[in-house]
């Protein structure tokens, strides 16, 4: 059995979850939110041609707080693979296919941040497999997430470090997977729903409804908002991130300190610096758990 899987990738408050709503409400299409299989079970159990090692892996994969609500018939499962291979994908997509046809459809799909991370193996798995990346400015996605993230010192920093790294591998797999990797600005998605969702429904190969337009929250929406953020955070994410922003069309108008903040961005350029510096190297090294502990802290 081929596997056309949909992959909803990017960082939190680039669109994520509104996207996968709308294309949920396509007839053939099923997306997940937040199964984490990937980064939290992928690899983690050993082999899974060892009985003892796919017990373990099942029972875990099932008992996860966002895969209980899928409907999974665990024997079905077991049953699936008792007389051939298993492996990671294989259990994945099983779950998976099963909870699509649970809900009627034909086609499955995850939404996860951070999924893009995983793109190589999940190509070499699903060939067939189709990748939306969500990218949005990352001086308004940051003042959004002000809100739900504390402000404790160098903050920014981080924020601009996990952009730049997102930001860098929607370029990469753009250009390795060409026809199977979308990157899709928030701000186009917001601004112009209907032609973007006919674009998304050409690259998934499916065809396009506009009640897929009534789905995702697009009223509360507006394109590139700017939400409260310091423009001494601005000045910052632009003078480390401004040649990646333009790839992406990003851009700031110019930056009128005030004198005050003009201090607090000298005083804090240090420790903003030091917490991009370690989360690049957070990211380089695949320490997503590092990355994500910083940032929600």
């Amino acid at each position: 059995m081929e596997h056309r899987p949909i992959f909803i990738g990017g960082l939190s408050f680039t669109g994520k979850t509104q996207l996968r709503l709308m294309l949920s409400a396509h007839p053939n299409i099923f997306i997940a939110r937040r199964t984490h299989m990937w980064d939290r079970f992928y690899n983690r159990y050993g082999g899974l041609t060892e009985s003892e090692n796919f017990e373990r892996c099942l029972h875990d994969l099932v008992s996860a707080k966002h895969i209980q609500s899928l409907h999974i018939d665990v024997e079905r499962v077991r049953n699936e693979f008792k007389n051939g291979t298993v492996s990671y994908e294989k259990l994945f997509a099983a779950i998976l296919s099963q909870s699509a046809h649970h809900e009627g459809k034909t086609r499955w799909g995850d939404q996860l941040g951070f999924i893009e991370h995983y793109a190589d193996a999940i190509f070499a798995a699903y060939p067939s497999a189709r990748m939306i990346h969500m990218v949005r400015d990352p001086g308004a996605r940051s003042g959004e997430s002000a809100f739900v993230s504390s402000r404790r010192a160098g903050r920014i920093g981080w924020e601009t470090a996990w952009w730049l790294s997102s930001a860098r591998l929607a370029g990469r797999h753009q250009k390795r997977y060409a026809g199977r990797y979308l990157v899709l600005r928030y701000e186009r998605l917001f601004a112009s729903p209907e032609p973007a969702l006919r674009e998304i429904c050409s690259f998934l190969d499916e065809t396009f409804y506009p009640e897929m337009l009534t789905h995702g929250e697009i009223n509360s929406h507006a394109a590139g908002i700017q939400l409260p953020l310091p423009e001494r955070d601005l000045l910052f994410i632009r003078s480390c991130a401004r040649k990646v922003m333009g790839k992406f069309g990003y851009a700031y108008d110019g930056l009128r300190l005030s004198w005050k903040d003009r201090v607090l961005y000298s005083l804090g350029w240090p420790v903003n610096l030091a917490a991009l510096l370690a989360g690049t190297l957070g990211a380089g090294l695949g320490r997503r758990e590092l990355f994500q502990r910083e940032l929600a802290s």
